[in-house]
């Protein structure tokens, strides 16, 4: 089955801004207000439609880790995977709070005066682009094509960018991680960092499905034409990869010796880090594999992980700041919630004098 526009816009705007158009069919519900987060108001139809993208984006992710273990080649249908309605109804819970989470950041980043109209724009072409689309009024006929309002597609990027930007400037750029931290850390969790011998690999995916046989075939020559002539890997992976990680440089993480498919496998013998192989037909198009790096067997050296170290230290670091920076706007901001309906990240979720206290 061919790849359509709706599905591509979906995955742009995930990776961009979080949210994607709605998974499954919309149930229409007579709109009213659910909570007020300072001026701005959260309607139930809004509340509902995040449901039905949050649904959506999980799906999304256990098909992305299922083409990761295939080179690519899913095999599943993530809608049928038990897993996904069970995590579904976990991040349930924490929708509206992520919801009153946004808006109190985007109130935020106004206040101090961060500005991402550029970025927006940026950002817009990007998806163009990426759909292979002639001008921004396209991608507006495309969106609205879908059943999506253009101002709503466009305003939830621009939400997106404003929510990035006030976490890095007012949260991350408090967060540091020393090189002493970090050393600890890995001494303290060296044996976590073990791994058998193998390779980390990123791959450039053409889809046959999309393309047809013979042009998949001429757009993969073409990019490993590309890339032997100089071209930098990230920029051929963004211009031809159909693959779902095409936004990281087309990485597909780690596989252990032996885990490969022999085909895929035998490309790869005689490749040091920074090589790539020729084009490899497979059942669903073509892929070229790149090798980032190549592991021995046992605990790694600090200074092959420290960049790992640091990234898992800074994250353990943000996640209880970022709550305790909520909380205290929060504590500045009128919030109110409908009868019925609970903010996790109130200091005293469901309780009068929290979130709900102008409502008794």
């Amino acid at each position: 089955m061919k790849v359509k526009p709706a599905v591509l816009i979906g995955a742009i705007v995930v990776l961009m801004v979080g949210t994607i158009p709605p998974a499954l069919p919309r149930t229409i519900l007579i709109d009213r207000i659910i909570a007020r987060v300072n001026e701005e108001i959260i309607t139930q139809r809004q509340y509902d439609e995040q449901k039905e993208k949050l649904r959506g984006q999980i799906a999304r992710e256990a098909q992305e880790q299922e083409a990761s273990h295939q080179l690519g080649d899913p095999k599943t249908d993530p809608f049928q995977n038990p897993k996904v309605e069970a995590v579904y109804q976990r991040e349930k819970k924490n929708l509206l709070r992520d919801m009153i989470d946004q808006d109190l950041l985007v109130q935020k980043a106004k206040d101090v005066g961060i500005s991402v109209d550029v970025q927006v724009v940026e950002r817009l072409d990007q998806i163009r682009k990426q759909l292979g689309l002639a001008s921004i009024q396209d991608l507006q006929k495309e969106v609205e094509k879908q059943g999506l309002i253009w101002e709503d597609f466009e305003n939830n990027i621009r939400r997106g960018l404003l929510t990035q930007q006030v976490i890095e400037q007012q949260v991350g750029s408090r967060i540091m991680v020393t090189r002493a931290e970090a050393r600890k850390y890995f001494n303290a969790h060296k044996q976590e960092f073990a791994s058998p011998a193998g390779d980390e690999l990123a791959e450039i995916q053409i889809s046959k499905d999309k393309w047809g046989a013979v042009k998949a075939s001429q757009r993969a020559d073409a990019a490993f034409k590309k890339l032997q002539a100089g071209a930098k890997w990230a920029e051929i992976v963004k211009q031809y990869s159909d693959g779902p990680n095409a936004k990281s440089g087309g990485d597909v993480g780690f596989f252990p010796t032996g885990s490969l498919q022999p085909v895929i496998a035998n490309s790869l013998k005689g490749l040091d880090p920074g090589d790539w192989s020729k084009v490899i037909p497979t059942q669903y198009g073509y892929i070229i594999v790149k090798v980032i790096n190549q592991r021995s067997p046992g605990a790694p050296k600090f200074n092959e992980v420290q960049q790992q170290v640091d990234n898992i230290l800074y994250e353990q670091k943000m996640a209880p700041a970022l709550r305790a920076y909520l909380t205290r706007l929060r504590k500045q901001s009128y919030i109110f919630l409908a009868p019925g309906f609970v903010d996790t990240g109130a200091v005293h979720p469901g309780e009068p004098g929290s979130a709900q206290e102008a409502e008794q």
